[in-house]
């Protein structure tokens, strides 16, 4: 049975590690170092402190031999399994549990390995590496043999070309590239006797192997890409600090390597779709991607430059998302969240929506209690707060409850920084203004993502969503009239964008109902379900408040 993207990912960190400790084969303990290889902050968030003592097993068990390792049919077999990413942390699951039950037998020899004493220096230096994170990169003889294999290009020149293309990726992220850096490359993925080539070939490496016809070709190219991606990442996690200038070359690498991708992306492959994969259903919100995206690189690099014990950046993944109502804020705050959950950079999917009622309480004490209940709640995920503004009671000198509960909150995000992401959302002008009457608010806040009204468009767009999921059609001759009462809708007071749409389509579900039931059962089932010119209504209906996600998952 051919092996999934992902899984074929996780066998070539497993041989790499079976590699690094000079093993003849990789069995479960290397496929359990090759998760965390996969996926470090997930992993290390998952299964704190397993990391460093699967890395001493390994260590104990270093063997001598020199050609590459095979793996063991139990890990193929437990490779075949994984197909996606929830069945890559169901393995995990499996191999660390299979871990716990074998540790105190094999402790012994990790406490004192007979073979210590005969180690030369060189082998006792790679032990030592050993004990430290490995660097998580993707280019592995695994993946330049595939390379090689889908375009027919003999293994060495592939991996030339490959490494080069990587080169190229690294200067464009390093403003100062050290002395040596190809070399160090070629070394991170254990490739030797590599020479450099013009980089005018290896940089459309990608192109040229998406572009042949041998089987499975979009998928090794998007393996190729992915793994470029995280010499870039890499890259910027090197120097003394990540700056929005590294994470905005990293997405200009990211555009670059999509381009090459063309059609021929494997969505398979979740590493560099997987922001793609969360946001690719949202209508319009370019602007709204591009600012999450380039936070989160900021997040994912800071994290690991955090684990290797370099100085970092503050890590606050707190925001405000600031619009007028029904352009997808609520909706963006959740993918938000699963996406920071996914990355391991959040410990759970927590989501929990509120308002100025659900924080604020009638009397005194109330609301430092009822505000650290929610705050509880929302622990190790988002806290979403609509309309945050709400919470300005508007006193000149006066401590209201309001004013309580900010205090609450601007503690607890600050307490909190590593497991608690709060969303303040709502008016832009009003938002601002209530997060300039409180400083400690204002600090802890990085990102402030303005989210744009949608177009015409876009809104004929989200119309035709709203249709399909209520079972609806539009006929052609009323989307006409649909798209005038939205033109005319977004210059009245209350203009709610796609929750205005879903009002309408309500409305005019109702008068399709209306219109056909003196047919009773002799209506058809297309007469039934198709909206009219004459179902539309003449005026948007009133814009009522929701809490909690419901037709928004349309967007």
């Amino acid at each position: 049975m051919p092996l999934s993207s992902l899984a074929e990912t996780l066998a070539d960190y497993a041989r790499s590690e079976a590699k690094r400790s000079s093993n003849e084969s990789a069995g479960t303990l290397h496929l359990l170092a090759a998760m965390r290889r996969w996926h470090e902050e997930g992993f290390d968030q998952r299964y704190p402190g397993l990391c460093e003592r699967v890395r001493k097993q390994i260590a104990a068990g270093r063997g001598s031999a020199i050609s590459p390792p095979d793996l063991l049919p139990e890990v193929i077999e437990r490779l075949e399994t994984v197909k996606n990413v929830a069945d890559a942390w169901s393995l995990a699951d499996l191999l660390v549990a299979d871990f716990d039950l074998t540790e105190v037998a094999v402790t012994d020899e990790v406490d004192s390995p007979p073979e210590t004493s005969r180690r030369t220096k060189a082998e006792a230096e790679e032990t030592t590496t050993l004990d430290t994170d490995p660097l998580p990169f993707a280019i592995t003889e695994g993946l330049i043999s595939r390379a090689a294999g889908i375009t027919g290009i003999e293994a060495g020149e592939m991996a030339s070309l490959i490494l080069t293309a990587a080169h190229s990726v690294a200067l464009q992220i390093l403003t100062d590239a050290p002395e040596g850096l190809f070399d160090e490359l070629c070394a991170n993925a254990g490739a030797t006797g590599v020479e450099r080539v013009d980089a005018t070939n290896a940089d459309r490496i990608v192109a040229t192997i998406a572009s042949s016809s041998g089987d499975g070709a979009g998928r090794v190219a998007t393996q190729v890409a992915l793994a470029l991606v995280e010499v870039a990442e890499w890259s910027a996690a090197r120097d003394a600090e990540v700056t929005p200038e590294e994470t905005d070359r990293i997405d200009t690498v990211r555009l670059a390597l999509r381009e090459q991708l063309a059609d021929r992306i494997d969505a398979e492959s979740e590493a560099m779709v997987a922001f793609e994969q969360k946001f690719a259903h949202l209508v319009g919100m370019e602007s709204v991607k591009t600012e999450i995206r380039r936070r989160v690189d900021f997040l994912v690099v800071n994290k690991r430059r955090q684990k290797r014990g370099m100085s970092t950046s503050p890590q606050r993944m707190h925001m405000a998302f600031v619009g007028t109502p029904g352009t997808g804020k609520t909706t963006v705050a959740r993918l938000y969240g699963e996406l920071l959950h996914d990355l391991g950079l959040l410990p759970t999917r927590n989501f929990v929506e509120t308002d100025r009622s659900g924080l604020v309480g009638t009397h005194v004490g109330q609301t430092d209690e009822k505000t650290s209940e929610v705050i509880n709640q929302a622990d190790g995920g988002i806290l979403f707060i609509d309309e945050a503004y709400a919470l300005d009671d508007g006193y000149a000198s006066q401590k209201g409850f309001g004013e309580e509960a900010t205090n609450v909150i601007v503690k607890q995000m600050e307490d909190r920084r590593d497991r608690l992401v709060v969303i303040l959302a709502g008016y832009k002008k009003e938002t601002l203004e209530y997060m300039n009457l409180n400083p400690g608010l204002l600090s802890r806040v990085p990102t402030i993502v303005d989210f744009p009204d949608y177009s015409d468009d876009e809104l004929m767009v989200i119309a035709d969503r709203i249709a399909e999921r209520r079972d609806l059609s539009i006929d052609d001759d009323a989307k006409p009239a649909l798209r005038k009462i939205l033109s005319r809708s977004r210059n009245e007071p209350g203009f709610g964008n796609a929750r205005t749409v879903e009002n309408i389509l309500e409305s005019a579900q109702r008068n399709v109902v209306n219109r056909t039931s003196p047919l009773g059962n002799l209506a058809t089932e297309k007469e039934l379900r198709t909206i009219l010119t004459g179902d539309i209504p003449e005026t948007a209906p009133p814009r009522t408040k929701v809490i909690g996600f419901g037709p928004a998952t349309y967007l």
